[in-house]
């Protein structure tokens, strides 16, 4: 697929289904991702891969971070949400999870770092698409969770840029490609006279 057709054709899928891409194509898609811009070549991408097994071991921990979330905070947990999280990985028989483990540096502000993260997940998406798969790139309340990070084995200084859900599109739930519309969002600066 041509570029500008990915990047038209990428369009947000909740729920996927297998197949996902196998280990050649996810190496592409990965390989994607870390050629996005990244001031100082800080790398400051971690992606996590969950699929098989250990995707599906995920909503149990997930479940278990947030009760621990709520009882941190003195609250009992709410059993809907604790329900949902343990059926989250079932979105997708593929997630990436992508993180920012910020590097020390002076002249590179931890905004510029998170902004290279989050052109890693864009390129990465636009990779699933062009690869005849598709995507759902999400946060919620367990991207910030830190019982989540810990569980990832990310340091508690590392931000979780979202969850990236990866696999095919099930049939009748394709949507159409994006008709951009630039009216009101851009405008050419002229110097004062």
């Amino acid at each position: 697929m041509e570029l500008l057709d990915a990047i038209r054709s990428r369009r947000s899928i909740g729920r996927l289904t297998a197949p996902a891409p196998d280990a050649g194509e996810l190496r592409q898609i990965l390989d994607a991702a870390v050629c996005a811009p990244d001031h100082g070549e800080l790398r400051p991408w971690r992606f996590i891969v969950l699929e098989g097994e250990a995707k599906d071991a995920f909503g149990p921990v997930l479940a278990a971070a947030t009760e621990a979330e709520y009882r941190d905070n003195g609250r009992e947990p709410e059993p809907s949400k604790v329900k949902k999280d343990l059926t989250k990985m079932d979105r997708a028989p593929l997630v990436v999870v992508a993180a920012c483990d910020y590097q020390p540096n002076e002249k590179i502000p931890r905004s510029e770092q998170h902004a290279a993260v989050v052109a890693a997940v864009q390129n990465a998406s636009l990779a699933v698409t062009a690869l005849g798969y598709a995507s759902m790139w999400r946060t919620g309340p367990n991207a910030y969770n830190p019982h989540v990070k810990t569980a990832l084995g990310l340091s508690e200084d590392c931000d979780i840029v979202g969850f990236l859900y990866v696999g095919t599109i099930a049939e009748g739930k394709e949507k159409p490609p994006h008709e951009p519309e630039l009216d009101g969002v851009v405008t050419h600066w002229q110097p004062p006279a």
